[in-house]
């Protein structure tokens, strides 16, 4: 199978929300999302690109994706040994994510643009902070940023931006629930980051996409909001 770009975002998309598992009994791959906020993302982006890159050469089939409201996730398993054969010839192993490393392969300066906007789709983020310094502060600071309990990850991370041309910077360490590892974390929050970011990685999910087209339609961007929420604010000329 070919190392190209579609592959590098695969692998993107895997290390932010997929899971490899393997027991005595069977071989299990999962991927999925939230069930409202992801659900476009994945019908429009995800499963396309999953069956052109991996189902239809695998498999000479589509994935089918299976709601589960309990859970509040939409996703698919597949069970077979191939397909984490396959991931793991790709550099990435079954078990917990605290030791997940970015593939050597990936580190390609092109293939990771394209791996990164998988990553950040699914595990980082676009959020807008407040100007307290203006006398009615908005959120109208954007940054971008990635958490994860893997330290190596977040370096390597780093790292790729910083070869691309980003300013990264690596978050405070901080902890995470009681008992929970602790998480480590990489932002981008300049102007110039921003745009380059929005330039030649994208934001492939609307869940982040929509919250940038409302900053760039209002000058800042509402927090909590979803994303039916954010598209009714698109759809109405009325700046509230």
């Amino acid at each position: 199978m070919e190392r190209d770009g579609d592959l590098a975002e695969i692998i993107g998309i895997h290390i932010g929300d997929g899971c490899l598992s393997v027991t005595k009994r069977y071989s299990e791959y999962y991927l999925g999302g939230d069930i409202t906020e992801e659900r476009e993302y994945h019908d429009a982006w995800v499963k396309p690109l999953f069956n052109r890159k991996i189902m239809a050469p695998l498999y000479g089939k589509e994935v089918k994706y299976k709601e589960h409201p309990k859970v509040g996730i939409y996703g698919f398993h597949i069970f077979d040994k191939k397909i984490v054969e396959l991931f793991n010839e790709l550099g990435v192993k079954s078990g917990p994510k605290i030791n997940i490393r970015v593939p050597e392969w990936v580190k390609d300066k092109e293939l990771s643009k394209r791996f990164l906007r998988g990553l950040f789709d699914t595990d980082g983020t676009i959020y807008f902070s407040k100007n307290y310094s203006a006398k009615n502060p908005l959120n109208n600071r954007p940054k971008i940023k990635l958490d994860s309990v893997s330290i190596g990850l977040i370096h390597d991370v780093y790292e790729l931006l910083a070869k691309i041309g980003f300013n990264p910077r690596l978050r405070k360490v901080f902890q995470g629930k009681r008992n929970k590892n602790p998480f480590y974390g990489v932002i981008l929050d300049t102007v110039g980051d921003i745009d380059l970011f929005l330039k030649i990685i994208e934001f492939k999910n609307s869940k982040h996409y929509t919250k940038w087209q409302i900053f760039k339609k209002l000058g800042y961007c509402p927090s909590y909001t979803k994303i039916n929420e954010r598209k009714e604010i698109l759809s109405n000329t009325k700046v509230f």
